[in-house]
């Protein structure tokens, strides 16, 4: 089995893997494609404009938000807070059905909170699928004890 299928194999057991976090097989990809990681998009100066992409792991719309959503994604990188205002309805199918998504928008820092704000959303599901057909270009970690950080519902 390639190594991006043992991953899919965790996480279609476990919900999570020991392994390489599932982004770092498409980074090479993603990075031909100016999209960088969530932790270079939240570490990012405010007001930049940029394309980040990762797992989506949580969306949500609290009533008190006056119909703002919030979308935490993830990749090998760390999380990143997406948040945005009226997209919701015209990219339904892209929020509701992406296991994937990148993300094009602005930087927003407000003192150690950092969100970014979404002007267009893609769904990179299929990049996601392919991943049983990759192996990595790196190593396997063995004997990690921080890869907690990386059990991410994923659709895979």
């Amino acid at each position: 089995m390639t190594d991006g299928h043992n991953v899919i194999q965790d996480y279609s057991h476990t919900g999570l893997t020991r392994r390489e976090h599932p982004i770092a097989f498409l980074r090479k990809d993603l990075a031909a494609r100016s999209i960088v990681t969530c932790g270079e998009a939240m570490s990012a100066r405010d007001g930049r404009w940029l394309m980040t992409a990762g797992l989506v792991l949580v969306c949500q719309m609290p009533g008190t938000a006056k119909g703002v959503m919030f979308l935490t994604i993830e990749d090998e990188a760390g999380p990143a807070n997406v948040t945005w205002p009226k997209l919701f309805e015209g990219r339904r199918r892209v929020v509701l059905g992406s296991s994937m998504m990148a993300i094009n928008g602005r930087i927003q820092r407000e003192g150690e909170v950092v969100h970014l704000i979404a002007e267009q959303l893609f769904d990179l599901s299929g990049d996601l699928s392919a991943l049983a057909d990759r192996d990595g270009e790196f190593k396997l970690p063995t004997g990690r004890g921080d890869e907690a950080c990386h059990t991410a519902r994923s659709h895979v």
